[in-house]
């Protein structure tokens, strides 16, 4: 294994590479896992900025205005709100989070690179740790810090843009039946629908098979939740013609909720796609604390957990 520094597009980036796989890293820029790429076949799995540069956004900025390439971490929000609660009640927690948008302090110790960073909407402290755990599985390592006297909600998703074309699946698990639509659409309607998963009738009363993404239709964009209780945490994409699997692996106790992005140019004019595992339901804290489905923190208390993501041939 080897880490090294190089540029990727305009910015300074941490590279850690293994016999298989090859991962770009961006300090400066939120700790974007900006690149993963698959070196057999030469295949980069994460989506890339279109205009091949990055631009610094400000805290509280719109995600939009910016690239939306590349792996994310979005915490304590994905959607800006309102904190509901407490002493933070009425804290703005600005769009896809805090953490995107701001550098991380970040260090390097054998085969780990090493990051963290305060938010600065709540009295969190966040860490992320990666590392190969063999050369074809990446170990990413996660904590959470409540620095404050006072209980803090907070949610977590993993926001990872994928590529994708009409030969790709979605790998999912067999209890994941079925999925609430959260994100308006001519497929499955407005937000709030429920449907079978992945058989389901579409508005028009056709039945249509959601795990294919070449059933989505263009110009549009897709989200939604699915809403069964998964035993096993083991999601991702499988590039049919590529023959080749993205795997995310994790504890569904530590992270029991599981949604799915697709854009086919319906945001930004961009196609890809993300499996976003979380600890919350769904999009935004306000939604996900008057679901009662929302982690807490109590004071000066830590939480942990843990996301493999493999890629490896059918």
């Amino acid at each position: 294994m080897e880490i090294k520094n190089e540029k990727h597009f305009n910015l300074n980036s941490i590279v850690m590479e293994s016999k298989v796989l090859k991962m770009k890293l961006l300090p400066d820029l939120g700790f974007k896992m900006a690149s993963l790429v698959y070196k057999p076949k030469n295949m980069e799995i994460l989506f890339q900025p279109e205009n091949k540069k990055y631009s610094i956004p400000q805290y509280g900025d719109c995600f939009e205005k910016y690239d939306t390439s590349g792996l994310d971490e979005m915490i304590p929000t994905i959607d800006k709100c309102v904190y509901p609660e407490g002493s933070y009640k009425g804290n703005i927690l600005p769009d896809h989070g805090d953490v995107w948008s701001i550098p991380w302090h970040t260090d390097i110790k054998k085969d780990t690179v090493m990051g963290k960073v305060k938010l600065r909407s709540l009295p969190l402290e966040f860490h992320k740790s990666l590392t190969f755990e063999t050369d074809n599985v990446v170990r990413i390592d996660y904590k959470v810090k409540n620095l404050d006297n006072e209980n803090i909600s907070y949610l977590w998703a993993l926001h990872g843009l994928m590529i994708f074309d009409d030969e790709t699946k979605i790998i999912f698990p067999k209890e994941a039946k079925n999925i609430l639509n959260v994100h308006e659409n001519s497929i499955l309607g407005p937000c709030g629908e429920r449907y079978s998963f992945p058989l389901a009738k579409d508005i028009d009363g056709n039945l249509v098979d959601l795990s294919y993404l070449k059933h989505y239709r263009n110009g549009e964009s897709y989200k939604y939740y699915f809403l069964d209780d998964l035993e096993i945490g083991e999601v991702g994409i499988h590039y049919l013609d590529k023959k080749v699997k993205y795997i995310l692996r994790y504890d569904t106790k530590k992270i029991p909720y599981l949604g799915v992005w697709i854009t086919k140019g319906g945001f930004k004019g961009e196609y890809n796609c993300a499996i976003e595992p979380s600890n919350g339901f769904y999009d935004s804290v306000e939604i996900a604390y008057g679901k009662s489905k929302l982690p807490e923190l109590k004071s000066k208390e830590e939480d942990f957990w843990t996301i493999y993501m493999e890629i490896k041939e059918d």
